[in-house]
């Protein structure tokens, strides 16, 4: 008996927010929808009630539909099926989306799927009628990390691919997004699109006398600091270990020293570390203060000591602004580099203010974890401030990010990730 291959159907929000991914894997992997989700991403492209942000994402998803167009199923919803399914059963909606699993149910009567949703109700109804369904969370409908990987394993491959770079084909990236090309379990090269055009990302490395030199350890690391060099707004995003402060302050000292940038800014949000026990009342002024707590220690261990921190501090080219702070506060005219360190810590509002404080003349480093470190539950999911900022200054020609996946801390510190 031959082998049962089991297919993924998508609904509309599902292919909506996990786009990018899927069709990383269509060769691999193709996938079934319905007909329906074709006329609902077209809606929403031109729809009047919908964000910026959602008629974008339609937007690119058609082109890739378009673009891979054969590599994918798409099942035709046929009127019939109203008067079979939909009318006889109290549980299914007379909409779109009870429709969407009806073809779902249709398709699974001669091929197995496994019917794939990001909306709730869409999952409870689906699984009313026996299908099996994958209700994806938050976190599994957007991993966008800065870059994607494309595994060669030819050469042929590898010569199709470099063909389709030198032609400038985006391959369904977006702006600022880096292509990190492995083949033999190997990264052998990193290209970023910018503004419709690859560049070839070069090593790199940052140099301050104050900090030392700061060599990228692997690739990813390589796109941190060209994203760093090359744009305004930055976030860097990984484990402990991987590397995010380290770069982020090797930058903004180098920029410091070559006179891009005339001081550095700080923007603290002192919290906690979740599940610990908190000390209480901190004596002395409030720089005092800052420099007792967790972003005053994070700075002396970089930079060897304490009075190195409070000699800059004094001289004017280090400032630690408290969130609770900068409520009216601008940048505009000062020349610096704002560095928001533990950014996971960060609502959605908090960040929105942190960020509507940055002027036209200043470059800003976030660094975080926001899937692993987040100190407050009121930080987390849906409100954390990383996550948005990544959602919405995705694509920007001003804005890059990376998520650093290695730690090179120790090999203490890489197993302790897996606690």
């Amino acid at each position: 008996m031959g082998e049962i291959h089991l297919m993924i159907f998508y609904d509309t929000c599902s292919l909506l927010n996990g786009y990018i991914d899927i069709f990383k894997n269509i060769k691999d992997e193709p996938f079934v929808i319905s007909n329906l989700t074709l006329s609902e991403i077209e809606t929403i492209k031109t729809s009047k009630t919908k964000d910026n942000e959602v008629k974008y994402k339609a937007k690119k998803l058609s082109k890739l539909l378009n673009f891979y167009y054969g590599q994918y199923i798409i099942v035709n919803y046929e009127k019939d099926w109203d008067s079979t399914y939909l009318e006889p059963n109290p549980i299914l909606l007379d909409n779109n989306d009870s429709r969407i699993v009806i073809s779902a149910f249709v398709y699974s009567e001669k091929n197995p799927v496994i019917f794939v949703t990001h909306d709730i109700n869409c999952n409870n109804i689906a699984r009313s009628i026996g299908l099996t369904t994958n209700m994806l969370s938050d976190k599994d409908a957007d991993n966008y990390t800065g870059y994607f990987i494309k595994s060669c394993i030819t050469d042929e491959d590898l010569s199709d691919l470099y063909t389709r770079i030198y032609d400038n084909d985006n391959m369904g990236l977006l702006n600022n997004q880096y292509l990190v090309i492995q083949q033999n379990n190997k990264f052998i090269d990193c290209f970023v699109l910018r503004e419709g055009k690859y560049e070839q990302v070069q090593f790199d490395m940052l140099v301050s006398s104050m900090f030392g030199e700061v060599k990228p350890l692997d690739i990813f690391q390589r796109a941190a600091i060209d994203a760093m060099k090359n744009n305004h707004l930055i976030m860097l995003r990984g484990k402990a270990g991987a590397g995010k402060s380290y770069l982020s302050l090797g930058y903004l000292f180098e920029c410091l020293e070559r006179n891009k940038i005339d001081k550095i800014i700080i923007f603290c949000n002192t919290v906690a570390t979740k599940d610990s026990a908190k000390l209480g009342y901190y004596p002395g002024s409030r720089t005092e203060k800052l420099l007792d707590s967790q972003i005053g220690n994070f700075l002396s261990a970089k930079l060897g000591d304490r009075s190195q921190v409070e000699r800059m501090i004094n001289e004017g080219t280090l400032v630690l602004l408290p969130m609770s702070d900068i409520r009216g506060f601008d940048t505009t005219g000062m020349r610096a580099g704002i560095y928001i360190t533990e950014a996971q810590n960060l609502t959605i509002d908090l960040m929105k203010l942190a960020l509507q404080r940055i002027g036209e003349d200043a470059i800003c480093i976030l660094d975080g974890d926001s899937n692993a470190q987040v100190d407050l539950d009121t930080y987390s999911g849906n409100n954390n401030g990383m996550r948005r900022v990544s959602e919405v200054f995705r694509g920007q020609n001003f804005y890059s990010e990376i998520t650093l996946p290695i730690c090179h801390r120790s090999k203490i510190a890489e197993i302790a990730d897996k606690m």
